[in-house]
Order: C-alpha cells, then sequence, then structure tokens
C-alpha cells in the first residue's frame, strides 16, 4: 500500500472514530447530564426540606422558650440571653430569625443585644413590620412559603411559628432565608460534580471507543481497499483474514469467496466472448468465402449446389447460437415463466429423441432403456422440459462413441419425476464435470468433437430445471460413459 493511500486510510479511519465517538459521546454524556440534573432537583428539594426541617424545629425552640415569658416587662438580661439564641440559629442556619408581636412590629431580633428591637441601634429590624396577611396567618397556625415581595426582601422563604400564652397567641418567631443565596451554592456544587463526573465518563469512553473503533475501522479500510482493487478486475488480491473479531474474519472471507467467483465469471465471460468471436468468425468466413467464389466462377457450376448446402449449414449453426444467446438472455432476466401442466414425459422423451435419428444412424449408435419406460407422469412447463431434453440429447449425440449406446430412463419415485440420459463414450474428467454446468464453460476446449456449440446449453438446462424447483447431476468415468440425471418434483414447489 502507498503512503497516499495509507494516509488516506488513516484520514477516513480518524473521521469514522470521530462519527463514533460524537454518536456514543453525545449519548454518554447527554444521559448523565440529564440523570445528573434530575439528581440536582430531587437532591436540592430534599436539602432544601432538610433546611426547613431545622429552621422550624429551631424556631419552635425559641418559642418554648418565649412562651413563658413576657418579653415587654422582662430584664435586659432575659432579653439577651433570647438574642443571643436567635443569633446563634441564625447564623448556624445562614438565616435571619426574630420574634414579632401580634401587631407584626419585631420585640427581639439577632442584634437587639437585651433590648427591644424598636430600641437598639438594629437598623435592619427596628423599622419592620410584617404585612398583616402574614401576621394572621403566622397567629393563627403558622406558615412557611416562599415570597417574592415582601419588605424583607426579593425571593425569600419564610417560616413562621406561633408564640402563645395560655392559648393565645402573644406573637410568632420568623425564620427568614434567601432562597437564591442559601441554594444556588449547593445545586452549583452538585453541578460541578455531574460535570466532573460527566467528563472523567467521556474521557474513558474516549478510550475504550478508540482502540474498539481502530480494531473495527482499520479492517473495514482495509476490505475498502480490496473492494476498490476487485472493481477494478484485481481479483487476484486478497483481503487480510487474521483480524481479532471473529466476524470481520467472516466478513473478509466472504469477500476474497466474491473476488474467487468474480475472477471465474470473468474468465468465463472472456471464454466466451473468445468462443463466440471463433464460432462466429469460421462460419461467416467460410460462408463469405463460397458465396464469393460462385460469384466469381472459382467454384464451378456444377459443385456450387455442394457448396451451398455448406453455406446453409453454417447459417443454420449461427442460428442455433443466435437462439441459445437468446434464451440465455431471457432466462436470466426473468422473462420465461412457468406454467406446469400434468403430462406423459416417456413420450415426450420418445418424441424429442427422432430429430437426431439421422446422426444416431451415421454413428451406428443403439439405444435403450425405451422399452423400460412405462407411463411416466410429470408436473411441469411442457416447452421447458422439451429443450431441457434435447438440450442433452444433443449433448449425448454429439459425444457418444461410434457404435456406442444411449441409455434413456425415466421414473416416478419419492415425489418426483427422475429422467436420465447417459452415453458411452470418452467421458469427462472429475476436474470438468464439477465446472460443466458453468455458463459459457465448454469442455471440448479444442472444438474436434463440438462444432456447434457455445457452452451455453447445460447452463440452460441447469436454469430451467431449478426453475421447476429440481435438480440435475453429471456423472461420468473417462474411457466409458457420461450420463445426466435430472428430476422434477410433483408441482408443489412450482
Amino acid at each position: 500500500m502507498s503512503k497516499k493511500t495509507k494516509s488516506k486510510s488513516k484520514r477516513k479511519g480518524r473521521s469514522l472514530f470521530v462519527k463514533y465517538y460524537s454518536s456514543i459521546a453525545a449519548t454518554v454524556g447527554g444521559a448523565l447530564l440529564f440523570m445528573g440534573f434530575f439528581l440536582t432537583i430531587v437532591i436540592a428539594v430534599q436539602w432544601w426540606n432538610d433546611k426547613v426541617d431545622t429552621l422550624k424545629q429551631n424556631a419552635q425552640n425559641i418559642v418554648s422558650t418565649l412562651e413563658d415569658i413576657d418579653v415587654s416587662h422582662e430584664e435586659p438580661k432575659v432579653l439577651k440571653e433570647i438574642s443571643r439564641n436567635l443569633s446563634v440559629v441564625s447564623n448556624a442556619t445562614n438565616s435571619d430569625l426574630f420574634y414579632v408581636d401580634t401587631e407584626g412590629e419585631v420585640l427581639i431580633c439577632a442584634h437587639s443585644d437585651g433590648q427591644l428591637a424598636k430600641e437598639s441601634t438594629c437598623a435592619e429590624h427596628s423599622k419592620l413590620k410584617i404585612e398583616v396577611e402574614h401576621m394572621e396567618k403566622a397567629l393563627k397556625d403558622g406558615f412557611s412559603e416562599y415570597s417574592t415581595v415582601t419588605e424583607l426582601g426579593y425571593g425569600v422563604f419564610m417560616l413562621a411559628v406561633p408564640v402563645k400564652q395560655n392559648g393565645v397567641a402573644v406573637g410568632a418567631v420568623y425564620a427568614v432565608e434567601d432562597a437564591i443565596t442559601g441554594l444556588v451554592p449547593y445545586v452549583l456544587n452538585i453541578m460541578e460534580t455531574v460535570f466532573v463526573v460527566t467528563i472523567t465518563a467521556l474521557a474513558i469512553c474516549f478510550v475504550v471507543i478508540y482502540f474498539l473503533c481502530k480494531g473495527i475501522t482499520v479492517p473495514i479500510e482495509e476490505m475498502k481497499g480490496a473492494t476498490r482493487h476487485f472493481a477494478k478486475g484485481e481479483f487476484d488480491y486478497k483481503a487480510k483474514e487474521d483480524y481479532k473479531l471473529d466476524s470481520l474474519n467472516e466478513f473478509a472471507h466472504s469477500l476474497n469467496k466474491m473476488a474467487g467467483d468474480l475472477a471465474v465469471e470473468n474468465e468465463a465471460q472472456k471464454s466466451f466472448v473468445a468462443n463466440v468471436s471463433h464460432e462466429l468468425k469460421t462460419p461467416m468466413t467460410t460462408i463469405g468465402g463460397f458465396v464469393d467464389g460462385i460469384r466469381d466462377g472459382t467454384i464451378p457450376p456444377e459443385r456450387e449446389m455442394e457448396y451451398l448446402d455448406i453455406v446453409s449449414g453454417e447459417v443454420k449453426r449461427l442460428t442455433r447460437m443466435v437462439y441459445a444467446m437468446l434464451n440465455l438472455s431471457k432466462i436470466e432476466s426473468g422473462e420465461v415463466s412457468i406454467s406446469p401442466i400434468k403430462y406423459d414425459i416417456g413420450s415426450q422423451i420418445f418424441e424429442t429423441l427422432l430429430p437426431f435419428e439421422k446422426a444416431i444412424e451415421d454413428k451406428n449408435v443403439s439405444i435403450a432403456g425405451f422399452e423400460d419406460i412405462e407411463q411416466v407422469t410429470v408436473t411441469a412447463d411442457k416447452d421447458l422440459i422439451q429443450q431441457v431434453i434435447y438440450n442433452l440429447f444433443d449433448n449425448a449425440v454429439k459425444f457418444v462413441d461410434e457404435g456406442g449406446t444411449i441409455t434413456v430412463y425415466a421414473k416416478n419415485e419419492d415425489g418426483a419425476t427422475v429422467v436420465g440420459i447417459r452415453n458411452t463414450g470418452k467421458g469427462i474428467s472429475q476436474e470438468e464435470i464439477s465446472r460443466i454446468f458453468e455458463r459459457f464453460y465448454k469442455v471440448d476446449k479444442s472444438r474436434s468433437f463440438d462444432k456447434k456449440g457455445v457452452g451455453l446449453g447445460l447452463y440452460i438446462v441447469k436454469t430451467i430445471v431449478n426453475m421447476h424447483g429440481g435438480e440435475i447431476s453429471a456423472s461420468s468415468v473417462e474411457g466409458e460413459y457420461t450420463q445426466f440425471e435430472f428430476s422434477i418434483p410433483d408441482g408443489k414447489n412450482i
């Protein structure tokens, strides 16, 4: 492989890796981020609920202290102790706790330091007054809610617990917290953790996918290179079959097998072109030469009919060749369809043999087996099966030896009709008989025996038999015989 090709393969390998990694990264990253977002919400809600419970518990602890005293008449020492408790809880919970009377005015806060809030220097609470609607709910049952418009600021969470003495509400302890300031840092910490986990997971995925993709993309690129060789007709090129994944080895093996089949097909087509060229050239040359000889007087008048007979035979030979190629074209394009009927194939075999009577007599050939054929029925396309039998008889008569024997048999067995034609003679080698049904293949490449064929007859025979759902086979012993046998099922598969 050239440096340019290797570089191009590496670029394509990277391109495939980027595509695979982008897809998996998007999936994994999206899933992790979605899960992180969902968990952030769940954890944030749980954290906030815990915080609210803590605020409420601390507020109730302060309420239990306030229920036994009248802050308006208490000594500064007591007020200072309560203020200190409010300060401790406020700092611990990062919130603002204070005690208000029934009018909504702040009595004690974390900064009142032994005084009532309105008398202290606490600028935040000295002039603060809770809205009426909030106080009504606070004095009745208490409440906890988010508020976006209050004197306490924008976007706060408020919690109120009533303070009761002898069953009568005398005030309420409020706990106020900035919702954003309290929650956002916690949420950001969670999201940061999720982000780090996601990046770590993607980094691990990158490494894992890189090696996985490398083990897949490199072989794929190599096999793509192999297909480019095949596309150029370089069928001797072989894709490697030593990869770690069995599926890739199987794929490479299939590619190599396909290349082998294409090579065989390519050689067959070349052979076909050579055969057809020869078969067309010979009769056309003969026809042209004899016609010119008659026209220019080279052939004397008394021998003209002799040479015209030769010309007629060559024309018939060309006609047979053209018909064979037309039949092949129709069969391969799917133009030929089956019209099955039930009939006696024994009679058809006898009728098909009649046109070969003269050739049989000229070679002093004996015909055997007809006396054993009884009524044998078949369900098939009569015209197509006629072509099968004709081609097999033509092959048998062509290659039977002088004074030899052609044996025919037909029978119904195991739900199928079986027909066989055997001829004595030279026979076919085992190497050639395995390819005898290939398209364009001719056993007699010297053409010393086969003066008419172009290697299509047996391929057409096999195709027609297969169209009927049947099978055909050939067997031979060199120097003794050649036999063809085909079977047609009882019609259920047609």
